[in-house]
């Protein structure tokens, strides 16, 4: 078995507001082994976003106050300096973020911008430099590489900004992607687009990816294993497999009733009902008891612990010997 590339362990994640004290990640662990793609899932607000962020080092602090430890082989990026981090970010590790718009400079050319991330991290004259952005590019299925190399982001339509976003991520061949909804700006033929572009990358460089989305369908298709998380907690974690046809926890079980089937044409979709707590104030113990069918008097009262069932792992206390 392959030596995991990306560990997290024990990740919190808290920022200090006008309001109060928001625990936006509560004490999360995974492994993201050579290869291999992990989906994080979960409704909006249930920490994707924040952990991702977290694990680059891109929450401001103050207010965000991250805690535990994020190993990156045997370096713990949570851990070293400021500019030690400089030379694993795009390098190393590195991020596709939601909005390619927001992400790539209006100011400069496609082709400035992505020789900036080979300048940084590689020796190489100009025309080096030059050629190996064309084959990116090339490689990302951009036409006419050489023709983009020149214009600037708002001259490209929003499928091709967010290649040239996967390209400048893959420049310098890291070995962890993190995909931070990279299709939630475009339409639904570019968005399988993208998502073939990624799956291809990810055989072709055998780069790591974790891809953050809310859409099941996409982690269907896309990843190995899945890791769902609900107010700022992973839930459930295992193989998409075992997730989509055996899923174990009240919230996952859920979240797959509410997608939508040709079964449902006629009738209604079910829901979850209820609200996802505030981040402000979680409830004792379980923090979906106050939306679970199954809820008992244990379930206010103590944290459930993460319960294995084969390669699957659970926090609820229904898959434990205490449920009764």
């Amino acid at each position: 078995m392959s030596k995991p590339i990306l560990t997290v362990e024990n990740l919190t994640v808290t920022f200090e507001t006008k309001y109060g004290r928001a625990a936006a990640v509560n004490d999360i662990s995974f492994t993201l082994k050579e290869g291999e793609k992990l989906g994080l899932v979960g409704e909006s607000g249930s920490g994707k976003s924040v952990t991702s962020k977290s694990i680059m080092r891109l929450l401001p602090s103050p207010p965000a106050k991250v805690e535990g430890k994020v190993f990156l082989g045997d370096k713990n990026l949570l851990d070293i300096s400021e500019k030690e981090m400089r030379q694993y970010l795009g390098n190393k590790i590195t991020m596709i973020f939601q909005e390619p718009m927001v992400s790539l400079n209006p100011l400069f050319t496609i082709g400035n911008q992505l020789s900036e991330v080979i300048r940084l991290h590689q020796n190489c004259t100009k025309k080096e430099c030059c050629k190996k952005v064309v084959d990116m590019l090339k490689t990302v299925g951009i036409p006419s590489p050489e023709t983009r190399f020149s214009q600037y982001p708002f001259e490209l339509s929003g499928g091709m900004r967010q290649r040239v976003m996967i390209a400048m991520a893959l420049l310098c061949k890291p070995q962890v992607l993190i995909a931070d909804e990279p299709t939630t700006a475009l339409d639904v033929t570019i968005q399988a687009q993208i998502m073939d572009l990624l799956k291809n990358l990810n055989k072709e460089f055998n780069v790591s990816i974790i891809l953050i989305t809310h859409d099941l369908g996409v982690v269907a298709e896309m990843v190995d294993t899945v890791a769902v998380m609900y107010a700022g907690s992973i839930v459930e974690k295992g193989p998409v497999r075992d997730i989509f046809y055996n899923p174990r926890h009240p919230y996952t079980q859920g979240l797959l009733k509410a997608i939508p089937t040709m079964k449902d044409v006629k009738g209604d979709l079910e829901t979850i009902e209820g609200n996802v707590p505030s981040i402000y104030k979680l409830p004792s113990g379980c923090a979906f008891n106050n939306r679970c069918k199954y809820k008992k008097s244990i379930c206010t009262q103590e944290v459930p612990p993460m319960t294995v069932f084969g390669e699957q792992w659970i926090k609820c206390w229904k898959c434990t010997d205490r449920w009764g």
